[in-house]
């Protein structure tokens, strides 16, 4: 292992006194495999929650256990220092102090490793359940198992960055179950030390936890509401950056900013709305709160003055009493605000998973064809020809753009309310399983969008073979622009804007033809190429493409020049078919 980060070896930027510790239970590089989240159709975003927070138990366990010491260790503390007062201090027996201080030493070591290993499990517990929740949203949107495929909207930026957050709050079991724990350790302490003060601790603690539950019934359900809010302006800002060509090219800029200036004031009504309820509730809960503890020390303080309690025992009494603030402060600041909006933002992911699973589906068949064949596809034109492209053949479609965007939107998702009927090999695709169709139909549309990350990143198509991407470079013509030495290391930028609008579309042709997909659609694919490029991605494409299917929607004489045959499609503006 290499020394990284002034000398780290594990690469953490630790100081001189620590690079060298080991670091345990690091998470592994590779993400985990994420499970799906079963959703019935009855299920209520509180039920929704739990099963979340409780899918990493073999997280969860151990650090709501570690979690459980730490906070008897810190009530364990005036305890010791009671003992040691009482035992030591008023003897004056040196032993017994040194004895008692090593216990109070040892308690403190233990409650701190406690601590640092509850909070690392119950971080990592959290990472992995917003990695299976984002996972699951992505699911739902790529590969929704009834109705057809939906263009997401922009608020599913922010039900997979903030409300994915609040319900993947991991710490709602382990930390409340912690805080409770001590409270129960704290009862059962003073019933000990002076029964009165236990009996006063296991009957109030309950009816202060309840006030301070009762008070945030009104945040609870203003929380949804400004999520709600915060989640269609995020969506509407995204929508509106996304669409500013469109939006500057019709001219609409000033209706455009008016909606959004008006979303944007609402949302920040809501927050201040928001922001004053949580601050009554902090006022109320600190109220009730501090009015118990302050009732038990001074009962305590009346106990010591009447002689019913030693001075260690005093001293152990209200400590135990000011141990019990923090605990109960949690379990009201933070365990009932983040509970709440964790049940409002686990209800909008609901709802998002509920509508990918549920709607009309068709009937679905899935061993009607052979997996590995490569089928023949038929498709309707609006004029109620139909198109057949045979195994193996290269097919031209010539069409106007409204003609040729529904074409290729009906053999992207043929389940869509409008689209053209397609079939493979005599069987409705319609009824097909969508896994199944998209197993044997890749599609890469005109306006095809790179992710950020490497070019290789981009071309590494799942199930393609290793030596499919140079190969899928070269037939779209990659090589002028990226060096064959290490040149698929290099960054795109956020959606390709490191790379012209050309570079961009060889690209996005070079990773369709890297899956290797049985019958390939590419619509418009080289409109921002040259010519001389046009041509040589022809040539690459008819070479790349045998022994495959490929419809070529497009009105370039260079690629249609190599089609087996071009269908005119009625409406389009005529040339001479090849």
């Amino acid at each position: 292992m290499t020394a990284r980060s002034g000398g780290d070896p594990a690469g953490l930027g630790r100081g001189p006194l620590t690079r060298w510790l080991p670091v345990l239970w690091q998470a592994p590089p590779d993400p985990p495999h994420a499970d799906a989240f079963a959703v019935a159709p009855g299920l209520t975003p509180r039920r929704f929650l739990l099963r979340v927070v409780f899918s990493v138990k073999r997280l969860t366990v151990p650090a709501t256990a570690l979690a459980v010491l730490w906070q008897v260790g810190e009530s364990l503390v005036p305890i010791l220092m009671g003992i040691a007062i009482d035992r030591a201090l008023e003897t004056g027996d040196a032993a017994q102090l040194a004895l008692w201080l090593a216990l109070l030493g040892l308690n403190f070591l233990a409650l701190s490793f406690a601590f640092r290993f509850s909070a690392q499990l119950t971080a990592r517990a959290t990472e992995q359940v917003q990695h299976g929740l984002r996972a699951a949203l992505s699911r739902s949107v790529l590969h929704p198992t009834a109705g057809s495929v939906r263009q997401p909207d922009g608020g599913l930026v922010s039900t997979m960055t903030n409300d994915v957050t609040r319900l993947a709050a991991v710490g709602l079991t382990v930390y409340p179950i912690a805080e409770l724990a001590a409270i129960a350790f704290i009862a059962v302490s003073l019933l000990l030390i002076h029964w009165p003060l236990g009996v006063c601790v296991l009957i109030g603690a309950p009816i202060a936890v309840w006030l301070m539950v009762r008070l945030s019934d009104r945040l609870a359900h203003d929380t949804r509401a400004y999520q709600t809010l915060l989640a269609e302006t995020v969506g509407r800002a995204t929508d509106l950056v996304a669409g500013y060509r469109v939006i500057k090219g019709v001219r609409a800029e000033a209706e455009a900013t008016r909606r959004y200036r008006d979303a944007s004031r609402r949302t920040l009504a809501g927050a201040h709305r928001n922001i004053r309820l949580l601050g009554r509730f902090l006022i109320g809960s600190d109220t009730v709160s501090g009015v118990f503890v302050a009732g038990v020390a001074g009962l305590a303080a009346w106990f010591a003055l009447t002689g019913r309690l030693s001075v260690g025992g005093l001293i152990a009494a209200v400590g135990l009493a000011q141990a019990l603030l923090p605990p109960m402060q949690m379990l009201a600041q933070n365990a009932v605000p983040l509970w709440a909006g964790a049940i409002a933002s686990g209800g909008r992911i609901l709802d998002i998973l509920k509508d990918a699973a549920t709607g009309e589906s068709p009937e679905q068949e899935t061993t009607a064809i052979a997996p590995t064949t490569v089928p023949a596809v038929t498709f309707s034109l609006p004029s109620d020809d139909a198109v057949r492209v045979d195994p193996g053949e290269l097919v031209g479609v010539r069409a106007d753009d409204r003609t040729a965007a529904r074409i290729a939107g009906a053999l992207l998702d043929p389940q869509a309310p409008d689209a053209v009927p397609i079939h493979l090999d005599g069987v409705p695709a319609a009824r097909l399983h969508p896994e199944a169709y998209r197993s044997r139909v890749v599609v890469s549309p005109h306006h095809a969008t790179l992710f950020s990350g490497t070019i290789a990143d981009n071309l590494d198509v799942p199930g393609a073979p290793p030596e499919s991407r140079d190969a899928a470079m070269r037939a779209a013509a990659c090589d002028d622009f990226v060096p064959a030495a290490e040149g698929a290391q290099e960054t795109v930028g956020e959606m390709g804007n490191r790379f012209s609008g050309g570079q961009r579309q060889r690209l996005a042709l070079a990773r369709a033809l890297a899956a290797d997909a049985p019958v390939l659609v590419l619509h418009d694919p080289t409109t921002a190429v040259d010519s001389v490029t046009e041509a040589a991605i022809a040539s690459g494409l008819r070479e790349m493409r045998r022994d495959r299917s490929t419809i070529l929607i497009a009105s370039s004489p260079a690629l249609l020049s190599v089609c087996d045959r071009v269908v005119d499609v009625p409406g389009t503006e005529r040339g001479d078919a090849p």
